[in-house]
């Protein structure tokens, strides 16, 4: 494998979706209400968005090797520090250059976006480390979904929204759970194809402290929950179209099959691809159904 396909997969192109999709969301949410929107503050957004999840992939990659979580029977796919495709140090290098880049592109969202833009850039930069790294990384204590939910959905929804409009609107917040709860899902097929190597390495995730029958129930209750999302959107913004998000579950039918009822094997990497797909189809047609 070339070094530069070897960045690619060290990267997760599959897991990028949740860099986007809130990301075309919030924006959607704020030319709603405006009728205009920044072609530069949206380009901006979405590549401090991205650099900052990339970053958080190789950090998830250096540090999981470096504390033995990962292992060449793992079913995910190959870890680029663990396997000795790009030594540590380059890896280091790689996620420290991912944060600087976000915070340098970031540096007029920071001006346009005031304390409030400054401070939300503090912590996603500084909860993408700890995610893995750090003392205490929040991977290994169940916070997985949690902190995905969080940041992949109302804080980047509504980051995205107030970049745009410098307006506060609780309904924004509410309306991001969406993404945030497929993100959550992502995390928690990740967890549940990985729950027996996170076993052997006392990694804690939701999966290893529910097991394997429970862990199914939780993904597939987060992937159901974001379809209720759009009737909130339906009744508070008076936009019928949005309803249209919904609809967007259905197509993955045979990936939640696969999710419930499947063995626990690599086909599990195909359903967190999938996943991934599923946030950026239900992004963009809730988008599109907030502007008709």
């Amino acid at each position: 494998m070339s070094k530069l396909n070897a960045w690619i997969l060290a990267s997760r192109p599959k897991t990028l979706t949740a860099a986007c999709g809130p990301v075309i969301l919030g924006t959607a949410l704020a030319y709603r209400e405006t009728q205009t929107f920044s072609i530069l503050i949206f380009v901006l957004t979405l590549l401090a968005a991205l650099s900052m999840q990339v970053g958080t992939n190789f950090v998830n990659d250096y540090y999981d090797a470096i504390r033995g979580t990962d292992s060449d029977d793992r079913l995910g796919p190959t870890r680029v520090t663990q396997s000795g495709l790009i030594p540590p140090a380059e890896v280091k290098r790689g996620f420290i250059a991912c944060f600087l880049f976000a915070i340098l592109i970031s540096i007029y969202l920071m001006i346009i976006g005031g304390p409030t833009i400054i401070i939300m850039g503090f912590f996603c930069i500084l909860t993408a480390y700890c995610y893995t790294g750090g003392p205490l990384p929040l991977s290994h204590y169940a916070l997985g979904e949690v902190f995905a939910l969080i940041f992949f959905g109302p804080v980047a929804v509504w980051g995205t929204y107030f970049l745009q409009h410098q307006h506060f609107n609780l309904s924004i917040l509410i309306i991001g759970l969406g993404p945030g709860l497929i993100s959550a899902a992502i995390m928690s097929v990740n967890n549940l194809r990985d729950i027996k190597s996170d076993t052997r390495a006392k990694k804690i995730t939701v999966a290893t402290l529910v097991g394997p029958k429970f862990a199914r129930a939780f993904t597939l209750s987060l992937v159901l929950s974001s379809t209720f999302i759009p009737y909130y959107a339906v009744l508070t913004l008076d936009t019928k179209w949005a309803i249209l998000a919904t609809l967007s579950c259905y197509p993955f039918y045979k990936t939640w099959k696969q999710v419930a009822r499947g063995p626990i094997d690599k086909n599990l990497n195909t359903a967190l691809g999938n996943t991934g797909k599923y946030l950026f189809i239900y992004s963009l047609i809730f988008s599109v159904g907030l502007l008709l």
